[in-house]
């Protein structure tokens, strides 16, 4: 059996379903494939913040200084699983090289730019029926410090958020008790980001995905890619476990497996899944509004309809679905901080989940074409490489895909998060 559409979207998570919602905007027919039921992974299980505070690569001077002091923490936010891998070790390799003060500089206004051009068009998806209540709430970001280093942070990151027009307001203790007083967490001051906000996840995803079906989108859930079939330059098909798809265009959005499908096309894209975990407590009282960050212990507290999520950790182990429960602890110590039923045991503590993230080694995403590749497809393009930013990036990822796809112009230089500048 085969099946035709004109665009071909591998991945069903947010940055595949914007993807299919932008293309199919312009008329195209759009069949995406994903190997799972698209109810769950990073996309439905992140901490659902939309961060243009979040300007700075991960990629950055001292971060590898901090991350060796963390591994020989067992609670620590970061890990890296020994193990022999040549991936990890050539991204490793990749990552240090781009931990500068200059791919900073590049990276800032990039970052900035996508992540307003996104907040843009995440409010004209919600006007849309059937987002009701779906939409972004713009309560602003509060980064919580409770040490001299943590403030350090806290102030060099307003320094570089104002520089770059943002909006970073530097509050004391009582200030920021005065503005969102459910905290609970330790604290001796924070940075405001009034221009951030949050939402959702999974419900917004549940929205886009009844959205895509009504215009015509077609879902193959449990459908796993294991090939492509080529002539020339082009692919053809795209072959999965259950049957063949044929497409004018194919668009790789597979989150953290986008470089193993591209590897299938002799293309090396260096990505890595990071882990992050999350759990989720209901909280009918709706006792905090603004979501929050912990500087030091890169937790985040995010409060969405009617329940908090707390969420952290960033582990490099592959693709190991195994949660961790020592790295689980500082979560569940803050949710005991907000919940004392759960603290008492009165209530038993929510189940962890996790997902991967795909990370680039240079913090940036990755969006473009793979032809400059010299095995390169002349009509794949692949989107990934957000990291902690896919639902931050979703929408402006989506349609940047959708107007290289018909040959509109796009408002960037693509230049800089094309996947080209790996080759």
């Amino acid at each position: 059996m085969e099946g035709k559409a004109d665009v071909i979207i591998v991945g069903g998570g947010i940055v595949g379903l914007c993807c299919a919602y932008y293309v199919a905007l312009r008329g195209a027919s759009v069949t995406i494939l994903d190997k799972g039921a698209m109810d769950s992974g990073a996309s439905h299980v992140n901490a659902g913040f939309l961060v243009p505070s979040h300007i700075e690569p991960m990629a950055a001077p001292g971060v590898i200084a901090q991350g060796l002091k963390w591994l020989s923490d067992p609670e620590s936010p970061f890990y890296i699983k020994p193990r022999f891998d040549l991936d990890l070790t050539t991204w490793l390799w990749g990552f240090k090289a781009a931990c500068t003060r200059e791919n900073v500089t590049r990276a800032v206004p990039i970052l900035r730019d996508l992540a307003l051009a996104s907040l843009d068009l995440y409010d004209e998806i919600s006007a849309l029926p059937g987002f009701e209540n779906a939409g972004p709430a713009q309560n602003g970001l509060l980064m919580l410090h409770d040490s001299d280093d943590g403030k350090r942070h806290n102030l060099e990151l307003a320094d570089v958020a104002t520089a770059a027009d943002l909006d970073a307001r530097i509050l004391s203790r009582d200030e920021t008790l005065d503005l969102e007083p459910g905290i609970k967490s330790a604290l001796t001051g924070s940075v405001f980001f009034s221009q951030d906000a949050s939402l959702d996840p999974g419900y917004f995803v549940t929205r886009l995905q009844e959205k895509v079906l009504s215009m015509g989108v077609r879902f193959a859930r449990h459908t796993e890619v294991i090939g492509f079939r080529r002539a020339g330059r082009s692919v053809t098909h795209v072959q999965t476990d259950s049957e063949d798809f044929r497409a004018d265009h194919v668009v790789i959005a597979a989150g953290s497996w986008s470089g193993r499908l591209a590897k299938k096309l002799g293309v090396k894209i260096p990505l890595q899944p990071a882990t992050g975990y999350s759990v989720t407590v209901d909280d009918p009282k709706r006792s905090m509004r603004i979501p929050i960050i912990l500087t030091e212990k890169k937790i985040t507290i995010g409060p969405m309809r009617g329940k908090i999520r707390f969420a952290g950790t960033l582990t490099l182990v592959g693709f190991d679905t195994k949660i961790d429960p020592v790295r689980l602890r500082p979560i569940h110590r803050q949710i005991e901080m907000y919940f004392e039923d759960i603290k008492s045991g009165s209530q038993p503590m929510p189940e962890a989940q996790s997902g991967f993230r795909p990370c680039s080694t240079d913090g940036l995403p990755i969006i473009g074409r793979l032809d400059g590749a010299e095995a390169g497809p002349s009509n794949v393009l692949i989107a990934t490489g957000h990291g902690m930013l896919g639902f931050t990036q979703g929408p402006i990822t989506g349609k940047t895909i959708a107007d290289m796809i018909t040959g509109s112009s796009t408002p960037f230089d693509l230049h800089e998060i094309s996947p080209a500048r790996f080759f």
